[in-house]
């Protein structure tokens, strides 16, 4: 029986950008990878105050379970809404914290 506190979301632009997401509950994190095989962005929360090993566990589509950092975690409505950004403008959303995963100095101008 699949457990309804997970679920895994991938948004794809006809240009082949996408976004990734996993939802434990009230929480989750996104991915926004610029084509296949990116390393892409991850999100990252500047108000994370809490430890700095803590991890949260995500159960992807296929059963695996996975965990990623707390402090990459973002309320479930603001992934929900970064998804939705995302499908209608097909960018990544400016409102979100990113990361760059694959070092190339690459960023993700900020601040909607």
């Amino acid at each position: 029986m699949k457990d309804p506190r997970f679920s895994e979301v991938n948004e794809m632009a006809p240009d082949g950008k996408s976004t990734f997401a996993l939802i434990n509950g009230d929480l989750g994190w996104l991915m926004y990878l610029r084509e296949p095989g990116d390393p892409g962005f991850s999100s990252r929360n500047p108000k994370y105050a809490g430890a700095a090993d803590a991890t949260i566990e995500y159960v992807l589509g296929n059963g695996q379970v996975d965990e990623y950092p707390a402090s990459w975690a973002l309320p479930a409505v603001e992934i929900r809404r970064a998804l939705t950004y995302f499908r209608e403008h097909h960018k990544p959303p400016p409102f979100i914290s990113w990361h760059n995963d694959s070092g190339d100095g690459s960023t993700i101008p900020s601040g909607a």
